[in-house]
C-alpha cells in the first residue's frame, strides 16, 4: 500500500505539472492576443487560464494515454491542427465562463460579432502553446527545468538506480515482419514499456534502439521495492496487450532487464544540441546485467547491490552466480529477479 501511495503521488505530480505548464502557456498567449486585439487583459489572461486546464486535463488524461496514440502518431501538421481545434473548442467554453466569473453578460454579443477575427487569432497562438508544449513532453518537464536553472552546469555525483531493457531475438522479428512493420513494433512496445516506469518515479534516460535506458534516484527506487513494482508493471502491461500485438504483428515481444545501482556523474553535455548526461562505471555494470540475463536465459537479474537492500518478502529474488565485471577488481554477485506472473522470460537468445 505504502508503494501504491508513492506511485501515485508521483504521477499525480507530473500530471499537475504538466496541467500547470499548460496554464501558464496558455494563459500568456490569451493575455497577449486580448492586449493586440484592444481588449482588457484580465478577459484573456482568465480565458487563458481555463483553456490551460481544459488542455493540461486532455493532454494528460488522453493525448499521453494508449487512447490518445492515434493523434500523436500522426504526421505533426495534421495532429497540431487538430490539437489546435480542440484547443479553439475550450477556448469557446472557457469565454463563457469568463463572462459568467466576472458577470459581464452584457459584453458577449460584442465578442461573438468579433469571433471571426478572435478565434483564427486564438489559433494562431494555440499552435505556438502547443509547439512549446511538445518540446516539453520530449525533453521532459524536470530536465527542462534542470537545464534552464544550471543543476548540472558542473558535474554533480548522485547515487542512483539505473534499468536496461532490451527486446529479445529482435533480429529475428525484424527479418520475419520487415523494417516498416519491425518500426512500428517497436514504437508499440518502447510506448507501453515506457509509462509504467514513469509512473513508478522513473525517468527515460536514453531509447536505444530496440530498449530504453531508465534511471530512479536510489532512495526512491528502493523504498518500498519501487523498482521491483515497476519491473512488474512493465511485465504486467506487456500481458495486457498480448492480444493487441498478435493482432497488429501476429508475435508478442519478450524482453530482458538489467538492473544495478550506485555512484553516477550528472552533467550537462552537448552545445547546440544540450542534454543531460549520466557517466560512470554503474552505467557500464548495469548493461553487463542485462546480458547477463540473456545469458543465463532469464527475464530479470539484479546486481548483488541492489538485491542486497531490497526487501525480498516473496521470495522471488535469487542468487545467479558471481561474475568478474570488467573494470572492477573483485566478482559481483548478480541475482534472478522474477517478475510477478511473468509469462516474458528472456532467453531466446538474440541473433545480434
Amino acid at each position: 500500500m505504502a508503494f501504491q501511495l508513492k506511485r501515485v503521488s508521483i504521477s499525480v505530480r507530473r500530471k499537475l505539472e504538466s496541467i500547470a505548464l499548460a496554464i501558464v502557456i496558455f494563459a500568456i498567449l490569451a493575455g497577449l492576443e486580448t492586449h493586440l486585439l484592444g481588449r482588457p487583459v484580465k478577459y484573456g489572461v482568465s480565458n487563458g487560464i481555463l483553456t490551460g486546464i481544459g488542455v493540461g486535463l486532455f493532454e494528460e488524461f488522453y493525448v499521453q494515454t494508449l487512447r490518445g496514440r492515434w493523434l500523436r502518431s500522426m504526421h505533426p501538421l495534421r495532429s497540431t491542427l487538430i490539437y489546435a481545434a480542440v484547443v479553439a473548442a475550450f477556448y469557446l467554453v472557457a469565454l463563457h465562463i469568463t463572462h459568467l466569473i466576472l458577470g459581464d453578460w452584457d459584453d458577449l454579443p460584442t465578442i461573438y460579432r468579433r469571433l471571426p477575427l478572435i478565434i483564427p487569432a486564438f489559433i494562431s497562438f494555440s499552435v505556438i502553446g502547443i509547439g512549446v508544449m511538445r518540446v516539453v513532453h520530449f525533453i521532459g518537464t524536470e530536465n527542462l527545468f534542470h537545464l534552464l536553472v544550471g543543476t548540472y552546469h558542473r558535474p554533480v555525483l548522485k547515487r542512483a538506480v539505473l534499468m536496461f531493457i532490451d527486446m529479445n531475438s529482435s533480429t529475428a522479428v525484424a527479418v520475419r515482419l520487415g523494417a516498416v512493420k519491425m518500426s512500428l513494433l517497436i514504437g508499440k512496445f518502447l510506448f507501453d514499456i515506457a509509462k509504467p516506469i514513469t509512473d513508478g518515479g522513473g525517468e527515460i534516460y536514453l531509447y536505444k534502439g530496440d530498449g530504453l535506458i531508465a534511471v530512479w534516484d536510489w532512495d526512491e527506487a528502493v523504498r518500498n521495492n519501487t523498482v521491483l513494482h515497476a519491473i512488474d508493471a512493465t511485465f504486467a502491461v506487456m500481458r495486457r496487450e498480448s492480444a493487441a500485438y498478435l493482432s497488429q504483428f501476429d508475435v508478442v515481444p519478450t524482453f530482458r532487464v538489467g538492473v544495478h545501482g550506485g555512484d553516477v556523474v550528472v552533467s550537462e553535455q552537448g552545445d547546440t544540441r544540450r542534454s543531460i548526461g549520466v557517466y560512470g562505471d554503474t552505467i557500464n555494470i548495469a548493461a553487463r546485467m542485462e546480458d547477463a540475463a540473456k545469458e543465463h536465459g532469464v527475464a530479470c537479474v539484479l546486481s548483488g547491490d541492489i538485491a542486497a537492500v531490497l526487501d525480498d518478502c516473496r521470495g522471488r529474488i535469487r542468487p545467479l552466480s558471481e561474475e568478474r565485471i570488467r573494470g572492477l577488481k573483485d566478482p559481483m554477485l548478480i541475482c534472478e529477479y522474477r517478475p510477478a506472473r511473468s509469462t516474458c522470460a528472456g532467453g531466446g537468445g538474440d541473433a545480434r
